[in-house]
């Protein structure tokens, strides 16, 4: 208690210090004048009295601050008098104060920004109950595909069977067209089971679930997110029992989930679904066992079972799966569990682990070019250091006051840094790449916050020690003798300066590689040809409701009309139609088997990617025959021999060294099916189904009004209606001035139907690229930064070289060198320093820039264009940072010179 008294006395005593200090001299006036009397008394005079009584007493100055001392907190009020001496030189320096604090700020910030982008996308939990039993439920086909979504009956035998997972949910993305919500739309949903919700921990902020009895029984109620009650239903709270057509059926809405709820946790910003619906598995989806791998799977793991078990668990009933499949097939099923959190990120790992590095390396280099300012800064005071070195000032003192002020500036730097992230980090999130998840929740927050404290203290620290030693070192009169422009001690700080410029532009040239090799693989992806011209086409996407279009002739004569009307529009030079389009990266995988086909390396069959076209597609596309021809009308007749459109690729890899043309082949992965051949009429050049910096895979177009009649009548009720469609219109001007016109020319047709996703191709095209742009945008940035401050640097060391260097320069000149000689010496420092610097940059981006691999495309990480370039770039602009510097030594007067020395 008597500890905690007093240290509340010494906390109160911070604020009553003009109080104390008056009764503190009244007692020590006092104390000498009772002294003073008593020497009177004892008949000394008043003088000698008082001298008398001065000397008894000791030294009053030294008893006011011992009682100070003990009064209150020595360490606060000693803080207190260094920063406001801290405050009072900084103000004395308004230039160095801001190219400090900007200096901190940028490199601060930085970091802060892409942290938070960081912590949101990859070190936040997911946004589940426990979520660290959450894992994903793969299967794969031995040499076909290491790893795919499940089919629909092994979802439910995975729930039934297991022995790892407490829950087991299946999903499946699917597409309605809503209408009794405003104007009709086309809304991205999601087949749920009913176990989803409960497994993620998960419930509607309004309304309730789906019921198990719901999703066996196919009852027609949905789930809507928050984002389409807002907009949809302006946040009526009343929603609940309300009635919507989905695909023109009649759903209830029975719950709206939270804003925060977002599932599947896709790349992209939210939301990437409007609705939730029960999955109620179909009789032929129950059936539908190696076909259709496009069912997702989670489960929770039970308490104490690890991710090996569960793999362990899941191998187990794949095994008892493929025993049920006849040998002969040739099929061989794999399995793979993964973790949720790691299945969530990976993909953004290498991305955000490259943006962090870059913004460290530009903290490392604001740090090195503030160090740097901060000696040239001490060098210049070392005549105020000696003045209070020879008052008596110990040199902790000194030491203590130099730390002071160097964590001022830092202080200050990481709070603008914290600002500048705070303002930067919303719209940077905007133009982050849609590879990237959870978008919607990059928010500077606490651990950011944590970071930039953290940062700041290091910062402070590592930028005060070298100007701390060097200002503490030097003798106090050699220093009054020497002033601020001597050289007699400044060997060891020219290196410490030069050591610190040239690890700024070591790190500068290794972003300015990084940049550069980022820029050559833009650049050889932009050169890379999609296979087809993007220039004025326009696309959009339909999908008939199946309770109009209940039968494909329905569905087979609107898109018929609709393709007549609209290549009758007169800016219309050709319109199609296909199942997908290119690069939007969503294609179906069919099995195929070439006529007399003989398996390899186990394989029974083989695989394409598959489109379904219609109406003059190829040429709206300007996708280049090869060989033989492209379809034509008669191909759409009900009895036209079945025929098939391959790609170059595909015809190189399955009938390498002949003619294609005239060769047929069966749908599906069994090599004794009876199903009807199908015969190769032509074969067009490849087309990228992604973006253009991804591999090109098989594929092969066929006849949309053929789709159903090679498969025998149980597969063909299976599959069901085909009903979407991406139409393809290529166009005279803009293709974009025809969106009104095809929307009207569609509600001519069906007045109900949504056309949804009408882009140019050339938009299309562009969101591909998207994240490369990024990647090689921010880095640029990021380099550019790095140079500007790595040229601040070799500036700054040069400007101080030539200044304290003048009288030697001066002596030279007077000696008989030429004002020519000593810019090019100059210039030659400049170079020299930059070639270190690059020499030592080159080093650590042999063994860096390998881990940038992943977001290269078509160069190797050490590409010989890039270094050149990045070096060349550094050296160049080296050079010339040092011009100024060498043209003020060429300008100066010997005699001046020499005379102010």
């Amino acid at each position: 208690m008597d500890a905690i008294r007093i240290l509340l006395t010494r906390c109160a005593a911070l604020f009553r210090k003009q109080k104390l200090d008056a009764d503190l001299d009244d007692e020590l006036s006092s104390h000498i004048e009772f002294a003073v009397e008593e020497n009177l008394r004892c008949g000394m005079n008043v003088k000698d009295a008082r001298t008398a009584a001065l000397r008894t007493f000791g030294g009053v100055t030294q008893t006011r601050e011992s009682y100070r001392t003990q009064r209150g907190l020595p360490f606060i009020e000693t803080l207190g008098r260094d920063l406001r001496f801290a405050l009072r030189q900084l103000r004395k320096s308004p230039g160095f104060t801001l190219t400090a604090v900007l200096t901190l700020a940028i490199g601060i910030g930085g970091v802060s920004a892409v942290y938070s982008v960081v912590e949101a996308v990859l070190l936040r939990r997911l946004p589940f109950d426990r979520p660290d039993q959450l894992v994903r439920l793969y299967e794969g086909v031995e040499h076909q595909f290491d790893q795919a979504d499940l089919p629909a009956p092994d979802v439910i035998r995975f729930a039934r069977d297991n022995q790892a997972f407490t829950q087991v949910a299946g999903f499946l993305q699917t597409e309605f067209e809503v209408s009794g919500a405003g104007k009709p739309f086309q809304a991205k949903a999601e087949r749920i089971t009913a176990s989803l919700l409960p497994l993620l921990g998960a419930q509607p902020m309004l309304g309730r679930g789906f019921t198990q009895g719901e999703d066996e029984d196919s009852a027609p109620v949905a789930l809507i997110s928050y984002a389409v009650w807002r907009e949809r239903f302006l946040s009526n709270p009343k929603v609940i029992g309300a009635t919507i057509d989905l695909d023109r059926r009649p759903y209830t809405v029975i719950g709206v989930m939270p804003r925060s709820f977002e599932f599947p946790l896709d790349a992209g910003r939210l939301s990437h679904r409007d609705m939730w619906v029960p999955m109620s598995f179909t009789a032929d989806e129950k059936q539908d066992e190696t076909d259709n791998f496009q069912y997702g799977a989670i489960a929770r793991l039970k308490p104490g079972v690890t991710l090996m078990q569960a793999q362990g668990d899941v191998g187990r009933m794949v095994t008892s799966i493929e025993a049920a499949i006849p040998p002969q097939d040739g099929i061989h099923l794999t399995s793979n569990v993964q973790s949720m959190q790691e299945e969530t990120v990976h993909g953004a790992r290498p991305l955000l682990n490259a943006l962090l590095a870059s913004a460290a390396l530009i903290l490392l280099i604001a740090c090195a070019n503030l160090a740097n300012l901060q000696l040239v800064r001490a060098a210049g005071r070392r005549r105020e250091f000696g003045v209070r070195a020879a008052l008596g000032a110990a040199r902790r003192t000194i030491l203590r006051q130099l730390f002071t002020e160097s964590l001022l500036l830092a202080a200050i730097g990481g709070a603008l840094g914290v600002a500048l992230a705070v303002a930067l980090v919303h719209p940077a999130a905007a133009t982050l790449p849609d590879s990237l998840p959870r978008l919607n929740e990059i928010a500077v927050r606490w651990p950011v916050l944590f970071l930039a404290m953290g940062l700041t203290g290091v910062t402070g620290v590592l930028c005060g020690w070298a100007p701390a030693l060097a200002g503490i070192k030097p003798d106090a009169m050699q220093s009054l003798r020497e002033g601020s422009h001597g050289a007699g001690h400044g060997r060891s700080q020219n290196r410490t300066r030069t050591t610190l410029a040239t690890m700024e532009i070591a790190l500068a040239m290794l972003l300015l590689v990084a940049c550069g090799l980022l820029l050559r693989s833009f650049q050889k992806m932009l050169a890379t040809d999609p296979g087809f011209e993007p220039q004025h086409v326009l696309t959009a996407s339909l999908t008939l409701p199946e309770h109009d279009y209940p039968t494909q002739q329905k569905v087979d004569a609107f898109y018929q009309e609709l393709l007549r009307q609209v290549t009758g529009i007169p800016q219309v030079r050709s319109a199609g139609a296909a199942s997908n389009i290119p690069v939007i990266g969503i294609n179906s995988d069919r099995n195929f088997v070439p006529e007399g086909y003989a398996p390899q390396n186990g394989r029974a069959w083989l695989s394409v990617s598959n489109y379904f076209v219609l109406g003059d597609y190829f040429r709206a596309m300007r996708i280049p025959l090869l060989e033989g021809r492209y379809f034509t009308a008669v191909d759409d007749q009900p009895n036209a021999p079945l025929v098939a459109i391959i790609s170059q690729s595909t015809a190189r890899q399955h009938w390498p060294g002949v003619d294609a043309i005239g060769h047929r082949f069966r749908m599906g992965g069994n090599p004794r099916s009876t199903r009807p051949l199908i015969t190769v009429v032509g074969v067009v050049g490849d087309v990228r189904q992604g973006a253009r910096d991804q591999a090109v895979y098989p594929q092969m177009y066929e006849p949309f009004q053929q789709s159903q009649r090679q498969f025998e009548a149980q597969v063909q009720q299976a599959l069901g209606v085909r009903n979407s469609l991406h139409l393809v219109l290529n166009t005279v001007g803009d293709p974009l001035a025809l969106r009104a016109t095809l929307e009207k020319t569609v509600h001519q047709l069906d007045p109900r139907l949504a056309v949804a996703e009408m882009y140019s191709m050339k938009e299309v095209v562009a969101a591909t690229e998207t994240s490369r742009r990024f990647n090689t945008g921010i880095l640029t940035a990021f380099a550019g930064i790095a140079l500007a401050l790595a040229l601040l640097g070799i500036y700054g060391v040069l400007a101080y070289s030539v200044t304290e260097r003048a009288r030697e320069i001066a002596i030279r000149m007077a000696l008989g060198a030429t004002r020519k000689q000593v810019l090019l010496t100059t210039l030659r420092n400049a170079l020299a320093l930059a070639g270190v610097g690059i020499a030592i940059g080159l080093i650590a981006s042999a063994a860096l820039t390998r881990f940038l691999s992943s977001l290269l495309y078509g160069v190797r990480p050490l590409d010989g264009g890039a270094i050149a370039g990045a070096a060349l770039v550094l050296a160049v602009c080296a050079a010339g940072a040092g011009l100024i510097p060498a043209r003020r030594a060429a300008s100066i007067d010997p005699m001046r010179a020499l005379r102010t020395e």
